[in-house]
């Protein structure tokens, strides 16, 4: 099986290229997939349109595929940034259509965590990860919960249609404020905390000073901020193996929140349409 999926929901995106036979079963140890190729798109998400198209071209070139080889399309879906999420869905959305090609669709969030979730869900010692991209207005995309939870975290369930969550892991959009008190509250129950992710440097350093410093963990430097290229390889693969597919018009980004032209709309701040204004 041949996936080719990416996660355009932050400044820093992420393409991966996977493949495994579902036929043959791995040797102990092993791998139950490759990855054949990644890339890094670290621009600013509004660049994501100038960059996502000819990177997948790039990708495809490296694996010797075509796009008729692809059996499905994985997409992060959010939370993250109005405009790149808008950019990496219709991209995927206009691929799976064209081509007739199932998606799938994955957390923004969990795919940042996978990486620091794998390394301590078997830790002796409960680890609270707090993942958090910026949401601008004053507040933060946010997971939240211990490693072994985000672990069995790959999207939620809209609907009638199936997902993979584990059940208290929280994915909100919460003011610095709120992420501390649902932290504190955590950590009654967790042995030490990480922060992940861009947003835990877009307000005052001193903020996270309010969480026990004894209790923190500081991870590498490249774990920090963006999702890792196998991570999100890992919840693509997931999703594949409990059949998590939809169709292009089955799969919409997860903004968990309004953006302001609708507030707007809904306010009666924005001014009808020429076109409302001709038919009335």
């Amino acid at each position: 099986m041949k996936i080719i999926g990416w996660d355009t929901a932050s400044k820093s995106g992420a393409l991966v290229a996977l493949e495994w036979d579902p036929s043959k079963k791995s040797e102990p140890g092993a791998s139950l997939y490759r990855i054949q190729s990644e890339w890094r798109l670290s621009v600013d998400a509004a660049q994501h349109s100038e960059r996502l198209l000819w990177a997948v071209h790039q990708m495809l070139e490296a694996c010797r595929w075509k796009l008729a080889d692809l059996d499905a399309i994985g997409v992060g879906i959010g939370p993250g940034s109005f405009t790149g999420l808008r950019i990496g869905m219709t991209t995927a959305k206009t691929l799976g259509y064209s081509l007739g090609k199932p998606l799938i669709p994955v957390s923004s969030l969990a795919a940042l965590t996978r990486r620091a979730a794998v390394h301590y869900a078997d830790h002796p010692e409960k680890t609270l990860i707090i993942g958090t991209t910026d949401a601008a207005k004053g507040e933060l995309f946010t997971i939240l919960g211990s490693a072994k939870s985000i672990l069995d975290c790959v999207v939620k369930a809209e609907g009638d249609l199936p997902g993979i969550w584990k059940k208290g892991v929280e994915e909100e959009v919460l003011t610095p404020e709120d992420i501390l008190k649902l932290a504190h509250k955590k950590l009654e129950t967790a042995d030490r905390w990480i922060a992940i992710g861009e947003g835990k440097d877009r307000y005052v350093e001193e903020l996270w000073d309010e969480l026990p410093k004894k209790k923190r963990i500081t991870l590498p430097l490249d774990w920090d901020h963006a999702p890792s290229c196998d991570g999100l390889a890992a919840l693509f693969y997931a999703a594949a193996q409990q059949s998590v597919f939809r169709s292009h018009d089955q799969i919409f980004p997860r903004y968990l929140r309004e953006s302001d032209a609708e507030r707007k709309l809904k306010s009666g701040a924005l001014k009808p349409s020429p076109l409302k204004r001709r038919n009335q």
